[in-house]
């Protein structure tokens, strides 16, 4: 498949595989330089009289090529070398591994009881955690220029997956709707939308590899999109088992006595999330950060990102706070009575 390059493309053209694998431009390549010179013979005369010069992307973010250079540099570790970027994403995808190392120990003794009473919360949370952490990484490129954090969309991508099928077989096995294991997941509206992502989430998983990549070809990246359809099922999901985010009786997660029934509603977390996720992926977001950047006025993108970036930095401490309250009580098969 040819190599197309970010770089070389306007904002409004560029295309995400939200589970891509390695970075394939990695830092120091000029991948990150929207405006870069075109080969000998092809250099644009200049701008005419009525137009203003155009800086290049990377001199809006002088730092971010820094920090990408910095991040690919060596370091003695243990008595070899290690890249700095490779301990960096060690660190950053240690979330990713949360959902199923909480859930170890009642899998091991195959305890029913916290499968049951907790673990559908716990698994189904780190999966909508692992899934916002991939769908941040592209806004984060957008925005910051740097891209040394890109492998971090495929981990994130397979430990979505990872936690949402353990979350669906367990879903299977414990749940008490009539026509057994497939009939527990189909026995509502919202276990049908839970199915229905199940059945995304298997393909995705096993295609995300390189050797798929390059069987698959041009075919490959619509296929890896169908994450744009597991987020829009995911809403109609939690919409369909919280009844909007408002508490009836013991549905949904924010329980009586949680002390904020809202934004302890996974759709409340979902939505507050998405908004920041969706808005900076959109072409026209994207040309508009672009023409400031060009402008000089990389301020004007920041006043805009802020905001809106607070409100996501809000819901997710929610959800990273929903993980590790259900999570630690499913780790020491204590199924919470919240």
């Amino acid at each position: 498949m040819a190599r197309t390059s970010y770089g070389r493309l306007p904002a409004d053209q560029w295309t995400e595989d939200e589970w891509a694998g390695e970075d394939p431009y990695p830092a120091g390549s000029g991948g990150t330089d929207a405006y870069a010179p075109e080969p000998y013979g092809t250099e644009d005369p200049g701008p005419r009289a009525d137009q203003q010069p155009q800086r290049r992307r990377s001199e809006a973010h002088p730092w971010s090529k820094r920090v990408d250079r910095w991040m690919d540099q060596d370091f003695k570790f243990g008595g070899s070398r290690v890249k700095r970027k490779t301990i960096g994403l060690l660190l950053c995808g240690i979330p990713g591994v949360l959902p199923v190392f909480f859930m170890l120990p009642s899998v091991i003794t195959l305890n029913v009881n916290t499968i049951s009473g907790s673990g559908d919360d716990t698994l189904g949370e780190g999966a909508l955690m692992c899934l916002f952490l991939c769908l941040l990484v592209t806004p984060m490129v957008t925005i910051t220029g740097m891209r040394w954090f890109v492998p971090l969309r495929k981990w994130f991508g397979i430990m979505t997956a990872v936690a949402g099928i353990q979350d669906g077989i367990g879903a299977g096995i414990t749940d008490k709707f009539a026509g057994g294991f497939f009939g527990n997941l189909t026995g509502h509206v919202f276990e049908l939308m839970g199915f229905l992502m199940l059945m995304l989430l298997i393909p995705l998983l096993l295609l995300s590899n390189s050797f798929s990549q390059k069987k698959l070809g041009r075919f490959w990246k619509p296929i890896q999109r169908l994450t744009y359809v597991i987020w829009g099922i995911l809403g109609l999901h939690l919409m369909l088992l919280e009844g909007f985010g408002f508490q009836s009786g013991t549905n949904g997660s924010g329980n009586p006595g949680d002390g904020d029934p809202i934004f302890h509603s996974r759709l409340y977390q979902y939505l507050g999330c998405s908004l920041f996720l969706l808005l900076f992926r959109l072409p026209p977001v994207k040309r508009w950060i672009t023409a400031r950047e060009q402008e000089g006025r990389q301020w004007m993108v920041w006043a805009a990102v802020v905001p809106v970036f607070a409100l996501f930095v809000f819901a997710f401490t929610f959800v990273v706070n929903e993980e590790i309250f259900k999570g630690l009580d499913s780790f020491h098969e204590l199924p919470s009575a919240e």
